[in-house]
């Protein structure tokens, strides 16, 4: 029989002793128990073991049965909110609801679940979700409750993984931007040259298929072909010709794939949270791309001053950065681009392509007794097996398939982009090898002029932070007695006024993820000052 869709909900008095309490029958189909409605929800409650800074996930509320309860075993700084997929419940778990404070959603608003969360978490007391199912309401869309609530841990889990990131790279990332900032007055951003390239691109990685790229590919003009850092090495010992270098290491280990190609006249497409003396080792044109690795109000001031334009989020991998690159440099979708290299697994006892700064320096350790082959990270309990393009089995690791799905993610509907290898994880493109012949011309110089505004906005940014930081320093230092003191305002005013937009001082400081004025915070802020002032100058 087929279910009236329209159907009201209709409330029905429960038997044996529990006619003071109501069952709801709805499409058909009693939500609670007709003899004791609360008796499921309770013993559900009463198992649970609940910890400080848990979001509860109330899903199908309805009559809310098993709130109180629940209430009286939260622990500190927990928050409860609900989800219901079915109008009619929705409107049944408002109308009945106990406590205005909670937030009751939609599932299908996945958007406003999803900004309600991020802007939750953002404030530091949400480290984990448990999902309770209030009512037999959610057999009505289980899959759509599972989806949610899934999504609302990984946001909880992302947040915390990347204020670990944060905490151990955070403050490498902003000196990074900091001391690249000036390179930009003489240098260009990725949209001055976007849209310049009018024959096939090829994206080079580093993985193992690298090796399947035919010579007469690499050596042809026919091709623009961009490679990630770790693979030019390589790539110049097959005598390839190489138009465009794409980095965004941000610590020196980095350095070791530019051994022996010093000073080559390489284009470097960079992002600006790399390690500035990365730049250094070739001498080509300079493009900059920024990544927002975080969520920081420093960032949002260098875009809102058009310093920085078109942030990205950050792709972690250089290979998904060097796609993303060959993507804008193509004067239109029509220009194929394909990828090679970009594996995200290995085959056992390899990892990289061979002539890799990782293959080297595995030949570097081998001998009679050492073999050159990597089983180490074929065998490590971090790693697995999965199927790869071909069928054959592959070796991943959970951060190698995240950049994997990532890609898919963002370039997988992207026209014209074609995978060249059939080996490593899916990508989920076309399989395509180009043809030699075709197009020909010279090697891009990429020799646009960057934007006159945007350099003196540059410049005046950096002065200013200069100056904002040394006000701070003062203020900190000597307090009311600070020359710099507005006697108009109050102090903690002042200071709070300079030093919340700056979070590059603090945000990788474990509770960097919210400023605030305690004397522990601002001692720490106080020591970070003078190392960013000593990279705020410009040496023109």
């Amino acid at each position: 029989m087929e279910l009236n869709q329209k159907e009201e909900p209709r409330l029905v008095n429960a038997g044996q002793g529990s006619m003071c309490l109501s069952t709801v029958e709805y499409k058909s189909r009693f939500l609670y128990s007709r003899y004791n409605p609360k008796r499921a929800i309770q013993e559900i409650i009463g198992k649970l073991e609940l910890l400080p800074e848990t979001l509860i996930v109330a899903c199908s509320p309805c009559l809310w049965y098993g709130l109180e309860e629940l209430k009286e075993k939260l622990p500190a700084d927990c928050t409860v909110i609900a989800l219901e997929s079915q109008d009619k419940l929705l409107d049944l778990a408002k109308n009945n609801c106990p406590d205005n404070t909670i937030r009751i959603f939609h599932t299908k608003n996945k958007l406003e679940i999803d900004s309600f969360m991020r802007e939750l978490v953002s404030l530091g007391k949400t480290r984990r979700s448990v999902r309770i199912d209030f009512s037999a309401g959610i057999q009505f869309d289980r899959n759509d409750y599972d989806y949610t609530s899934a999504g609302i841990q990984e946001i909880i889990t992302n947040f915390w993984q990347n204020r670990i990131t944060l905490v151990k790279f955070g403050k490498l990332f902003s000196r990074n931007v900091l001391k690249n900032l000036p390179e930009l007055i003489s240098g260009l951003q990725l949209e001055d040259v976007e849209k310049t390239v009018n024959k096939p691109i090829i994206v080079c990685g580093a993985g193992e298929t690298l090796d399947q790229i035919p010579d007469e590919i690499l050596k042809s003009d026919s091709f623009f072909k961009i490679c990630v850092d770790a693979s030019l090495s390589p790539l110049v010992q097959r005598g390839a010709r190489i138009d465009a270098v794409c980095a965004m290491e941000s610590q020196i280990a980095i350095d070791r794939a530019y051994i022996g190609l010093k000073g080559r006249k390489i284009p470097m497409f960079l992002d600006i949270c790399s390690r500035k003396e990365t730049s250094e080792n070739l001498s080509g044109p300079k493009i900059y791309f920024a990544s927002r690795y975080a969520p920081c109000r420093f960032l949002k001031t260098l875009e809102e001053n058009s310093i920085l334009t078109n942030l990205i989020d950050p792709m972690g991998s250089v290979g998904l950065a060097a796609t993303y690159v060959a993507l804008k440099l193509r004067k239109n979708s029509s220009v194929p681009v394909y990828v090679s290299g970009l594996d995200f697994s290995f085959t056992a006892g390899r990892t990289h392509a061979r002539g890799t700064m990782a293959h080297k320096a595995l030949l570097e350790k081998s001998g009679r007794t050492i073999p050159a082959e990597n089983y180490d990270s074929t065998f490590s309990q971090n790693t697995y097996a999965v199927d790869g393009k071909n069928g054959k089995k592959v070796y991943t690791s959970r951060i190698m398939e995240i950049y994997a799905n990532q890609f898919v993610t963002m370039f997988s509907k992207s026209e014209n982009l074609f995978d060249m290898t059939d080996q490593g994880i899916s990508l989920k493109l076309a399989h395509a090898v180009p043809a030699t012949g075709g197009t020909t011309g010279k090697q891009m110089d990429f020799s646009v002029e960057g934007s006159s505004e945007r350099k003196e906005k540059i410049r005046q940014y950096i002065n200013t932070e200069r100056e904002m930081l040394s006000i701070a320093r003062d203020l900190l230092s000597n307090g009311e007695k600070s020359k710099y003191h507005d006697k108009e305002k109050d102090l903690t005013m002042q200071i709070d006024e300079i030093l919340r937009p700056r979070d590059y001082l603090y945000l990788h400081f474990p509770d960097g993820h919210n400023f605030n004025m305690s004397e522990s915070f601002l001692k720490r802020i106080r020591a970070e000052i003078d190392s960013f002032l000593k990279l705020l100058y410009i040496n023109e």
